[in-house]
């Protein structure tokens, strides 16, 4: 199932990732295209039962203003921390390891540039937030209070699998009407009214008991914000003659408290069509809007890896084609061969793919974030005219430098949109 997405970014006062993602609001029929924009204030999460009312607390949690000092739910994982003089940045600790190519040193890539849209659905039925809930007399519970937390993934109810969070909904429904069927019998149903819900934290399988909640509508509720799904705009760093990619160079976060990565059963690469361009200004990084074609004719990929060094996977074979015959094939840059002065990215921003100039302030070679080793500058009036810098939607454009491709954008800077951080390709390799 496709939903309907909105992306948005969580940002701290120092500097912010910048792809844009968000969690499905709805549905949508295969292969429509679906409008993708960023900081709203939207609904974005279901607690299993009651649709109607607000999801997580409205804009602290989904907008990405990052008001809070918890820094709430976000598109990306969330960590903040001081880096270079700032109060804060959005990223991931989580290593996964891995990104899905041959072990053999890789001494050549296509520079990409292209902008995707992205779509991950989550292994198991992630848990976002527990709420109250209120029962056919008014009186409130909180039956998943204490038995699940954000960044749980809820996999099986009473030992039936559950995939998605309308699954989840009607697998809790049915079993508990079944219930009272037999409660309406005179059979003994002191056991019936809880159900065994078995869930991943951190990776170990667990269970808990809960007791759903029968509100004035008939149905039967945990009092648990759940989501599935997880899409938004990236940018395709490279990929391989044989197909294998590497984008965004940061990781897609499951949007919660935890700030872990999100742990995806399944992902794809989808065409998308460019409609707005938000200039970024001091405070407000800019953004990219668009089209995201969600159906198998606009299949652009397939994602099987998701690290705090990039996602990856492989592009389908037209693609692949299609690509390796305009783009350039470029020798892959050691870190070492990097260094401070005039560079390039790639971009398709324009409607077209263009270099950009820019140039790199600063190269760390034992950067504590890995994602955040370059220090960039955009330099080009033509993208400042059209962006002022460097925006949401944007992470994973590839840079170039003496002939050679030496990374991709990862961040920008809040306080200064035309600044921003870079990883190395090397360690996106």
């Amino acid at each position: 199932m496709r939903k309907f997405f909105m992306h948005f970014a969580n940002f701290l006062a120092g500097v912010v990732i910048i792809a844009a993602f968000a969690i499905g609001c709805g549905s949508s029929h295969s292969g429509a295209g679906r409008y993708i924009e960023g900081l709203k204030s939207e609904n974005t999460v279901s607690m299993i039962g009651q649709d109607e009312q607000d999801g997580e607390t409205g804009a602290d949690r989904e907008s990405g203003n990052g008001a809070s000092g918890s820094n709430g739910s976000s598109g990306i994982a969330g960590t903040s921390g001081n880096t270079d003089g700032s109060s804060g940045d959005v990223d991931s600790d989580n290593n996964t390891g891995g990104n899905g190519t041959s072990q053999n040193k890789i001494t050549g890539v296509y520079a990409c540039g292209r902008l995707t849209g992205i779509y991950e659905q989550t292994e198991g039925v992630l848990v976002v937030n527990v709420a109250e809930v209120e029962d056919e007399s008014g009186m409130k519970h909180t039956p998943g209070k204490g038995k699940v937390k954000c960044g749980d993934y809820i996999i099986s109810v009473n030992g039936r699998s559950v995939a998605d969070k309308e699954e989840l909904s009607e697998t809790v429904n049915d079993i508990m009407n079944e219930n009272d069927n037999i409660d309406e019998s005179g059979t003994d149903t002191s056991d019936k009214n809880k159900i065994e819900i078995k869930f991943l934290r951190g990776g170990r399988e667990k269970t808990a008991d809960i007791t759903p909640v029968k509100a004035s509508d008939g149905k039967y509720y945990m009092g648990i914000w759940v989501k599935d799904d997880l899409a938004g705009i990236g940018t395709i760093t490279y990929y391989t003659k044989d197909g294998r990619f590497g984008a965004l160079g940061h990781g897609i976060g499951d949007g919660t408290e935890s700030g872990n990565l999100l742990s995806a059963g399944s992902g794809d690469l989808y065409a998308m069509e460019l409609t707005k361009i938000k200039k970024g200004k001091s405070g407000e990084p800019g953004e990219l809007g668009g089209v995201v074609y969600f159906g198998r004719r606009s299949h652009i990929g397939t994602l099987d890896c998701n690290s705090d060094l990039g996602i990856y996977g492989k592009l389908d074979d037209e693609e692949l084609e299609k690509y390796s015959k305009e783009d350039e094939f470029y020798p892959v840059a050691s870190t070492d061969d990097i260094k401070t002065g005039k560079a390039q990215i790639i971009s398709e921003i324009s409607g077209k793919l263009e270099k950009y100039n820019i140039e790199i302030t600063n190269v760390d070679h034992r950067a504590k974030d890995t994602n955040k080793g370059l220090v960039i500058r955009v330099t080009d009036e033509r993208l400042l005219d059209m962006t002022g810098g460097i925006v949401q939607g944007t992470s994973g454009s590839p840079i170039i430098q003496d002939g050679k491709i030496i990374g991709a954008v990862t961040h920008v800077f809040v306080d200064d949109p035309t600044r921003g951080y870079g990883i190395c390709i090397e360690e996106m390799l």
